[in-house]
């Protein structure tokens, strides 16, 4: 009995390789574009809840709070506008005169505007 014989030895030739590397580009190029597309979401995102918070707080120095009292307060009641779809929860809190809205929106993350 004699020993089996090898496979021949495969050659790639240059049109499988250019197939590969273009290959290769695309997925990289989806990734990129992915992450840039991820990216610019939670900007955006963010970028909404900032803007609701910068006007509560606005809104809250019209106000003219007292310097000698603090409180808080559900920022739809003073802008009497719904909450952005993003955020799960605003209020503002005056301390000692200064306003400043805590905003928690989704994925647990907090944002805190003041003026």
């Amino acid at each position: 009995m004699s020993p089996p014989t090898p496979p021949p030895a495969r050659t790639i030739t240059d049109a499988q390789r250019k197939s590969t590397f273009r290959t290769f580009l695309w997925i990289l190029g989806g990734f990129v574009a992915t992450i840039g597309l991820l990216v610019a979401t939670f900007s955006f995102q963010g970028r909404a809840a900032r803007e609701y918070g910068s006007r509560a707080v606005q809104a809250a120095i019209a106000s003219k709070p007292s310097p000698s009292i603090s409180y808080e307060q559900p920022c739809a009641d003073l802008l009497n506008m719904p909450l952005p779809d993003t955020v799960d929860k605003c209020v503002i809190r005056v301390m000692s005169g200064a306003p400043e809205a805590i905003l928690d929106v989704e994925g647990g993350r907090q944002y805190r505007v003041t003026k």
